[in-house]
């Protein structure tokens, strides 16, 4: 039966039915033909967590030749950044990426493969924490990374980040969409400014906010900040938030675009 349906439509029903069946049901799809296959495996790996050491160590043990179909990526939990490394090293097509590992514990020339790995990607999204990739600099400078250069979207996780340290966002111009945490309180006026004026592409700024959202807004309006590419945001789980950014039907950086236009058009998205 399969024989008299175009290969396209052959593709449609199994990647409708990879995304409405329970995921133990996907490894009997494998089986069906060689081209089923091919496609099932590509919805299989196209997004992948690993959140714990075990996790990590496994999935670098069975070198799955599937990691080149990788396209979005989560390390996090108690991941070692060594491990981290090698699997970055075997996903070289990733444009998504989520890198929350922690650097406690690891052996000291671990950033130097780490970042080798990572400059060697095609991305285009990442969801960073800083102390990463910058565990032993005390004034991380972002330019300084070529990874920095290229992505388009961008979230970091500390809190810290708009307190007024010269990171260097504000050079980053190509960024279209960029994520930050903020305190109305600790949140540097200038820096914030610098980074609106200067990043010229800068279409979407997400301030995640833990709590109190009209107090943010309320110290946005006193500095001065009207401007419509803002959106404040309550801050949850970062896993939560990162599964919104990489699923087809909800985005959360399609959000601020859809707020963008909003404010643009003078309507209301609520």
């Amino acid at each position: 039966m399969l024989q008299c349906l175009p290969n396209e439509i052959e593709r449609i029903i199994f990647r409708i039915a990879t995304t409405t069946h329970p995921i133990h049901h996907l490894p009997s799809y494998l089986l069906v033909a060689g081209r089923v296959h091919d496609w099932v495996e590509e919805l299989m790996y196209h997004t992948v967590i690993l959140t714990s050491e075990f996790q990590g160590r496994g999935f670098v043990d069975s070198c799955p030749l599937a990691s080149a179909k990788v396209k979005a990526l989560c390390l996090g939990g108690n991941l070692q950044l060594t491990t981290a490394a090698r699997i970055l090293e075997l996903c070289r097509s990733i444009d998504d990426l989520a890198l929350w590992v922690l650097p406690g514990g690891d052996v000291p020339d671990v950033p130097a493969c780490l970042l080798i790995a990572l400059n060697r990607l095609p991305l285009s999204r990442l969801s960073v924490r800083l102390s990463a990739i910058f565990c032993r600099t005390a004034a991380p400078y972002l330019p300084s990374i070529p990874l920095f250069e290229k992505v388009t979207h961008l979230e970091l996780l500390e809190g810290w980040v708009l307190w007024g340290f010269p990171t260097g966002i504000h050079h980053l111009t190509q960024l279209t969409h960029l994520s930050l945490r903020a305190v109305a309180h600790q949140t540097a006026p200038a820096l914030l400014k610098m980074i609106l004026t200067d990043c010229a592409s800068l279409e979407v700024l997400f301030l995640r906010v833990i709590d109190g959202v009209e107090d943010i807004e309320a110290w946005l309006k006193a500095e001065g900040f009207d401007d419509p590419r803002i959106t404040v945001v309550t801050a949850t789980d970062p896993r939560n938030f990162w599964d919104c950014l990489t699923s087809d039907e909800t985005k959360t950086w399609n959000y601020g675009d859809d707020i963008m236009k909003s404010h643009q058009s003078g309507t209301s998205t609520l």
